[in-house]
């Protein structure tokens, strides 16, 4: 087979893989294997198609006999036989009854796993319960072992939890945490138990443990931090209890009727508190007790348990061991005692009581009573009135409470005795229960609450109850990922402290019960998994095409997910996880490379499907996850696109840095610097359009494009990257080397209709050197003739924010304005609108807005302020409606606002000092701002209206600084479009009549050259004011050349004096 026929087959392998189709990619590894032996690629494909397996966080416990070696030279082969075999098969047993796994056994030792296959809420305390047990027979072993072999054996265990891949086909688990579990086992003594810190977290409250000092281990580079179990608490032990926020209503009824059971003689009265789990059933129950307390009254708490709905009074145990001290390790006959105590305290008879209710506890006659003389159902009825007399004894007389909690892990017995409670009505007795939304409870006389989530408002008021810093970020996490679960947002909240914000996962404490549901129904987990990778909310057909399964076996599994409240309908055809926390351990559950392919296939399936234009961020981000990088690219490419459409600018920026964050992820090569010179040139324009030509992220954008482009073959990439460039210098007033670029783009560029753009972008060029006749030739060639192939094909190379025919009319406006012509001035602005009109977004805002601003400056010049005034409003209003950059809009607003208000108050009869002086500081401090961005185009502009500002308020000094500034920069720049005002206004600060008569000679023979008509007509006119008759001459010369029907002030001005 041909190298080129094996890379074709590696490929369509790896392309199966991604999809999920393993089959295939299996059967093509082997075709590659079967004549080119040992290809490695080919293996690993091989290997990748049929690895099966999930993540898991198991909880792992290992025991090994201490020194089984030296045991075995001590004693014979059956002997040790019989003592190892006696150990192996009580700790299997012991395992196997606590719902563990044998996960191996090798020589010595037991490695087993808790929440496999099997997962159950409390995986980690099942683990150390079991561990205890195990060195318990293990100790009773030992002695049947020293009385007939002379031998002792102890036995050493060790429990870790940690993230591991389980190899569900092989029955094993890989990573560092179980190894990790093997080297924690070392480090306890003989006969005892030791935990990791990953366990010690979520065992603390059920068992007494004893830190121990960190010890190194072998493989593990950090000390590893572990704890000695002591033994189990016989009552866990008291939580911290957060926060209860949102349960006003829920408390007042509670209040209601403890008030009812206080004023009553004889009234029971009870109370059923449903909801989800982790809404905060048991955090109100445990409210309601606190405030019978406070009131002096008895409160008894009956706990339900998962694992005991099968035992008979499981509840009523538990509260007689907590209430007597009882624990796994006190003898039988002790127990007996502390119950005769308890029962006394009581008023009750120990006598007639413990051969009652010694059964419930498990106690043997045996340990020191005489058994009831009753059978069956007579043996029941009597453990039951005497457990119930004891319930009402304990509680007294007085008002009381009492809290069954978690009914639907009640067992019969213990709901009878519940029943008959209620049932009386002849106690001053407050019943509050609790059970889950999905249990349905008996028909007793109950009022119900129904917990609701917490608000975004209330889970706000928890997030700050709870302590959590003022970051917007994580605070959103918590409100999207607890969907308002009072349980789920104290965790999580808890976790942030301890993880990185960019890193969240599903907290221990909340992974064991969101698993064990999940793994209600082991059939639907593929299913959910599968969902978890399409998102929160999910529809049929997206999720058919990504599993496979037939139509019966995909809708059983749902069904069984919403059985299990994984799963809720939203819809015809539609689901969504019940909560967010579930889905993310679902997620967590698969694999890499599976949950890569799973990913693949739901982008595919979402192109695929798609009846009109597809979700391309959802797309993109499925792609990113994938590993196809180039997919997801092109992806976010689409994003951008269809952002721009609906005019979100902020929103396509951020989508085309997602596309180089994924094309520098590419292989390099020509399709790669093509890619990225896409992206770049059409986020500098986006970027250059929203914060204006100073941005400097626009111009390294820029930049990069053309270093690439001038290393490959890419005409059209690098005409465009020199355009964009050589707007940048443009804005910097850094004229040489814009038309440098300019020269190099217009020779590369050979395309007709490329024409207009680089004819505009001469135009400009000649403008700001003040060669408004060449100018204007150049403009006019530029919004000549333009037809649809330019405007379809300027697209593709024209990545600057202002158009070139729009800037071409606003430039001929001001041209016309210079020359008098008002009329034309305003049908170029008229132009240059409709032009905008034409574009698209965000050209056309961007562009409309340049307009206005010309037309302000147009305004003020011809002494228009009041029709000025709303124009500069006008600038900030239209660029928040569609969302450009507001800071750069902010500060041409604010320019040409001070700029505007200053020369309305120089030109008006009586200029206000103060106002002045706020003007002068206003305008002062946007042209440092200016400064600072590196603007400097129109600077002289904006230097001229100052010094005039400072002229008005007597500062002559001030004003002559500023001009011999903008007139040095006029020289080195080579921009001199209004270098012959800053000439005319420098003559106002002078005080002797030579130097003023000298600059308004050069100001007017200058406006004379770029026959810039208005500004000869203004020097003209402060010559004669200065030098009166002599200067009448001068001024009959510029009036000439003005139009006939001009308006503007100076003309009226002039007419007057020359009659």
């Amino acid at each position: 087979m041909q190298r080129a026929s094996i890379e074709a087959l590696i490929d369509r392998a790896v392309a199966a893989l991604n999809t999920g189709d393993r089959a295939t990619a299996a059967e093509l590894a082997d075709q590659i294997l079967a004549t080119d032996r040992g290809n490695t690629d080919a293996e690993d494909l091989l290997a990748a198609s049929t690895n099966i397996g999930e993540i898991r966080r198991l909880t792992m416990l290992v025991a090994d006999l201490v020194d089984s070696t030296a045991l075995s030279t001590r004693i014979g082969p059956d002997a040790y036989h019989s003592v190892v075999g006696g150990f192996r098969e009580q700790a299997q047993r012991i395992i196997a009854e606590h719902g563990g796994h044998i996960g191996g056994t090798a020589g010595d030792g037991i490695f087993a796993v808790f929440g496999h296959p099997v997962a159950h809420m409390d995986d980690a305390r099942r683990a150390v319960r079991v561990a205890l047990d195990i060195c318990g027979h293990v100790a009773r072993i030992s002695e049947q072992a020293r009385r007939r072999y002379g031998v002792e054996i102890s036995v050493r265990i060790g429990i870790h939890r940690g993230l591991v891949y389980l190899d569900v086909a092989h029955d094993d688990v890989y990573g560092l945490a179980a190894n990790l579990a093997a080297r924690v086992s070392g480090l306890a003594p003989p006969g005892a138990v030791v935990v990791s810190t990953a366990v010690e977290s979520l065992v603390r409250n059920d068992f007494d443990l004893v830190e121990q000092p960190a010890s190194i281990v072998k493989g593990v580079v950090d000390p590893v931090a572990h704890f000695r179990v002591l033994g189990e608490r016989s009552w866990p032990a008291t939580q911290v209890r957060g926060p209860l926020i949102g349960r006003d209503r829920e408390r007042r009824l509670i209040e209601k009727h403890w008030q009812q059971v206080q004023t009553d003689a004889s009234s029971t009265t009870g109370i059923l508190i449903r909801g989800e789990p982790g809404i905060g059933k048991s955090r109100l129950a445990a409210d309601a007790a606190d405030l019978v307390r406070n009131d002096t009254g008895v409160a008894l708490e009956l706990a339900g348990s998962p694992d005991h709905t099968d035992v008979g009074l499981h509840p009523i145990r538990k509260l007689l061991e907590r209430r007597c001290g009882i624990s796994r390790e006190t003898p039988p006959a002790e127990q007996l005692t502390r119950l005769g105590i308890e029962f006394s305290a009581c008023g009750l008879d120990p006598v007639t009581m413990i051969p009652a209710v010694a059964p419930v506890l498990a106690i043997g006659p045996e340990h020191g009573y005489e058994p009831v003389a009753a059978e069956g159902r007579g043996l029941v009825e009597v453990i039951s009135a005497s457990v119930l007399s004891y319930l009402m004894a304990r509680v007294g007389s007085d008002p009381g409470m009492l809290i069954a909690d978690d009914l639907q892990w009640f067992d019969e017995a213990t709901l009878g005795l519940l029943e008959s409670i209620l049932c009386d009505g002849e106690r001053r007795l407050l019943v509050v229960t609790t059970c889950r939304d999905t249990w349905t409870p008996p028909q007793w006389p109950l009022e119900t609450i129904d917990l609701e989530r917490l608000t975004d408002r209330q889970t706000e008021e928890l997030i700050d109850a709870l302590g959590l810093p003022a970051d917007q970020t994580q605070r959103a996490q918590v409100r999207r990922r607890c969907d308002g679960i009072p349980f789920h947002i104290e965790q999580v909240v808890a976790s942030m402290r301890e993880c990185p914000p960019e890193d969240p996962h599903v907290p221990d404490t909340l992974y064991e019960p969101l698993l064990s549901q999940l793994y209600a129904e082991r059939l639907g987990v593929p299913v959910a998994e599968a969902a978890a990778v399409i998102g929160r909310e999910f529809d049929g057909a997206l999720l058919r095409a990504v599993v496979d399964l037939s139509e019966s076996e995909l809708a059983d599994a749902l069904n069984r997910l919403i059985t299990t409240a994984v799963l809720e309908p939203m819809g015809a055809d539609t689901w969504r996880f019940r909560h967010e926390l579930l889905r993310e351990v679902a997620m967590e559950l698969v694999p890499a490379a599976a949950r890569q392919a799973l990913h693949s296939r739901v982008a595919d399936a979402l192109i695929g499907q798609s009846s009109g234009e597809p979700d391309w961020p959802t797309v993109a981000a499925h792609y990113e996850k994938a590993g196809r990088e180039a997919d997801a690219a092109a992806a976010y490419q689409q994003a951008s696109v269809a952002a721009r459409r609906r005019g979100a600018l902020a929103e396509a920026r951020a989508h085309l840095g997602h596309v180089l964050a994924r094309i520098d992820r590419c292989p390099p090569g020509p399709d790669r610097d093509r890619r990225e010179i896409t992206a770049r040139l059409e986020r500098g324009y986006l970027t250059a359009t929203a914060e204006g030509a100073q941005s400097l992220v626009a111009v390294a954008d820029f930049e990069r494009c053309l270093q690439l482009a001038s290393i490959g073959v890419y005409d059209d990439e690098l005409v465009a990257a020199l355009s964009a460039v050589g707007a940048y210098y443009f804005w910097r007033a850094d004229l040489h080397r814009a038309r440098r670029l300019l020269d190099i783009a217009e020779a590369r560029a050979e395309r007709p209709w490329f024409r207009h753009a680089l004819d505009g972008s001469r135009g400009i060029l000649a403008w700001l050197g003040g060669d408004f006749d060449t100018a204007t030739k150049y403009f006019e060639l530029a919004t000549r003739d333009i037809d649809e192939n330019y405007e379809h094909q300027l697209t593709k190379l024209w990545f600057v924010a202002h158009d070139p025919v729009a800037l071409a009319y606003e430039h001929l406006a001001w041209t016309h304005m210079i020359r008098g012509d008002i009329v034309g001035a305003d049908t170029q602005l008229e132009c240059a609108v409709r032009r905008t009109e034409q574009l698209a977004y965000p050209q056309r805002p961007y562009n409309h807005l340049y307009a206005i601003d010309m037309e302000i400056w147009l305004r003020a010049e011809s002494g228009q302020f009041d029709r000025a005034r709303p124009l500069v409003d006008m600038l900030l209003e239209q660029a928040h409606r569609y969302e450009l950059d507001e800071v750069y809009w902010q500060l041409l607003t604010a320019t040409e606002r001070a700029m505007v208000g200053g020369l309305a108050e120089v030109c008006s009869d009586s200029p206000d000092s103060d106002v002045l002086t706020a003007q002068i500081g206003a305008l002062t401090g946007v042209i440092e701002l200016w400064q600072a961005l590196g603007a400097a185009t129109y600077r002289p502009f904006y230097w001229c209206m100052l010094a005039r500002f400072l002229i008005a308020a007597g500062q002559l000094e001030a004003a002559r600084t500023r001009i011999d500034t903008a007139l040095t920069f006029a020289e080195d720049t080579g921009v001199k479009f209004y270098k012959a005002e800053l000439l005319r206004i420098r003559a106002r600060t002078h005080t002797d009549a030579a130097a003023q008569t000298a600059d308004l000679v050069a100001a007017r023979d200058l406006a004379r050259e770029q026959k810039a008509w208005l500004f000869e007509l203004r020097s003209s006119l402060d010559d004669f004011d200065l030098r009166g008759a002599a200067a009448r001459h001068d001024l009959t010369q510029a009036l000439e050349k003005m139009p006939s029907d001009c308006p503007l002030p100076e003309v009226q001005r002039a007419r007057a004096i020359l009659g």
